[in-house]
């Protein structure tokens, strides 16, 4: 058995969202502005390099006022954003981030993830004895056995994103039966499609983008632990075959559970329907079409929107509507797993995050390889060419020359030296590297103290530095405000319109919900207004019957002696 190593294509087929996670998330008000139709995310270097005038920033930012920080930057907003897209709704939600590189900051679907789902559809193909747990069918990372060690995929770069709309496609019940509908708010399900109502604007990479990795099965690695540990592995057949076989064989794997998965939610979106769900169903039967029979490519479910039954290998149920009742909890009596996220992309809807994986032929591996040797030839081309030029002109210099340039070199070199440490700060500002920056701003200082350059860099570091940790710090200060209990987070608000207002803003962040102690808390800080605002409460309150149900707020209008 040997080891193999494939280039692979990743093709996106519906919007794919790899997570930077929940600390990435862009805040509206602090790390970008919405404006006629677009979002512009703000880059504090640039900011900062522009001349907008940092104090008042620093306070727009605290107050999260988008429509200050638009006036202050004025028509500079392009300048000084480093990503500007279009808006396919408006938000004042965190916007959900993709993957980046920390060095360039280029979008990447990381190599984890891919593996992530090749190795839930391994579960699926694996598994036969009715184990429920990974180390029963992979094996496990103490002793050497996991399978997953033997098959490496690496991070794919890709080449730009865009901002896509998603809603939850959710169960309802009216009566005795279950009937299909879309998320609303955090207890509201309808039959209508509302894309601007308990939605999330992800970043995502868009259909027909790619990008080029590789996948290595190491079968040789897997032979000479097996021809020791055999008997402790499970499901030695089946993994040798895999790993002895090529990539096509994987390919069969994946698009076998991928097309079992794509049969299930075609009977789930066909037996609930609401408005809008049968272009599901339809974008379900183009996904089943795009299987190819002969495994030349993988079709398979990644990242973001994964859902319940593919990241858990697919084996608990072969009905997707027969997956039972939450027993306890304020969930209970509700169907399980019975949401789908859901994006609108070019007006239709899709399930998120279908990808082809596709091996390259050695002729398209040729045809990568000659695009990189063309970029390094006309590197070659514009910088090392001329240098060589000149290099020729000085020795065909005369010799009278030869002792004023031999004068000269000390100083050249100093030049030189002085030059590469400016480009060195100046990339490192450029990645967000300050402190390195301010350290190579200050070795060419070293060689001419009299230049102003390095003085203007350290400058422009510290200022940029100073700006970038506040903004973090505030961002961080406003998640931690909005994890503070109800009680704590309305205490103070003296009209029924900040009473309201900042309420719904709390039930709004993720997992809260309006449950006794927090109507508890609403009517303690309600029963504090003036007369004359206790009445405006009445009318004002409907703002909260969105979010938090209109059965709890005619209960508290009720109680509050308003009704």
């Amino acid at each position: 058995m040997e080891d193999k190593k494939y280039a692979i294509e990743l093709e996106v087929v519906t919007p794919l969202s790899v997570g930077a996670g929940n600390d990435n998330d862009w805040m509206r008000g602090i790390d970008f502005v919405q404006k006629n139709g677009k979002v512009y995310v703000l880059d504090m270097r640039k900011v900062a390099e522009e001349g907008v005038d940092v104090d008042r920033l620093t306070t727009l930012f605290e107050n999260s006022d988008e429509k200050g920080i638009s006036l202050l930057i004025g028509n500079k907003l392009d300048n000084v954003s480093k990503h500007v897209f279009i808006a396919p709704v408006s938000t004042t939600n965190a916007i959900k981030t993709f993957l980046r590189t920390q060095l360039y900051g280029k979008p990447i679907v990381a190599g984890s993830s891919i593996k992530g789902s090749v190795r839930s559809a391994l579960f699926h193909y694996l598994r036969e004895k009715g184990e429920s747990t990974n180390d029963e069918v992979f094996g496990n990372m103490k002793d050497g056995t996991d399978l997953m060690r033997f098959i490496r995929i690496a991070d794919i770069e890709m080449p730009a994103t865009a901002l896509v709309n998603t809603i939850i496609f959710n169960l309802r019940k009216e009566g005795k039966e279950w009937f299909g509908g879309w998320k609303h708010g955090l207890s509201e399900t309808t039959g209508q499609y509302r894309p601007n109502e308990f939605n999330t604007l992800y970043e995502c990479v868009v259909p027909g983008k790619k990008g080029v990795g590789s996948i290595a099965l190491a079968g040789k690695a897997f032979e000479l632990l097996a021809a020791n540990t055999e008997k402790y592995i499970s499901y030695p057949a089946k993994k040798r075959q895999l790993l002895s076989g090529d990539i096509h064989g994987l390919f069969h794997i994946i698009n076998q559970v991928t097309k079992t998965y794509l049969q299930r939610e075609k009977a789930f979106f066909e037996k609930y329907t609401a408005e809008r769900s049968e272009e599901l169903t339809d974008h379900v039967n183009a996904l089943l079409a795009m299987i190819p029979d002969d495994d030349s490519y993988c079709l398979m479910k990644m990242s973001a929107g994964v859902g319940f039954h593919s990241i858990t290998g697919d084996w608990l149920f072969d009905d997707y509507s027969q997956t039972g009742f939450w027993n306890d909890g304020r969930h209970a009596g509700k169907k399980k797993y019975k949401s789908r996220k859901t994006a609108e992309y070019n007006g239709h809807l899709q399930l998120m995050g279908f990808v082809k994986l596709r091996a390259l032929d050695a002729n398209e591996v040729c045809q990568y390889a000659r695009s990189l040797d063309d970029d390094h030839a006309e590197i070659i081309e514009r910088i090392v060419t001329p240098a060589r030029q000149r290099e020729a002109e000085r020795l065909k210099q005369i010799e009278a020359e030869r002792l004023r340039q031999l004068a000269m070199e000390e100083e050249r070199k100093k030049e030189k030296s002085y030059q590469e440490l400016l480009e060195l700060a100046e990339q490192c500002y450029n990645d967000n590297l300050w402190d390195e920056a301010i350290a190579k701003a200050e070795a060419a200082a070293e060689i001419f103290p009299d230049r102003s350059e390095t003085g203007l860099m350290i400058e422009k570091c510290k200022q940029t530095k100073e700006l970038e940790e506040f903004r973090k710090s505030e961002q961080t200060a406003a998640i931690q405000k909005l994890s503070q209990p109800l009680a704590e987070f309305i205490k103070g608000k003296t009209s029924a319109g900040n009473l309201v207002g900042t309420t719904v803003k709390w039930l709004k962040a993720e997992g809260h919900v309006m449950g006794q102690t927090e109507c508890d808390a609403f009517k303690a800080e309600a029963n504090k207004l003036d007369s004359k605002e206790m009445k405006n409460l009445k009318s004002k309150i409907a703002a909260l019957a969105k979010v938090a149900g209109k059965d709890i707020t005619e209960k508290l209008l009720k109680e509050l002696g308003l009704s």
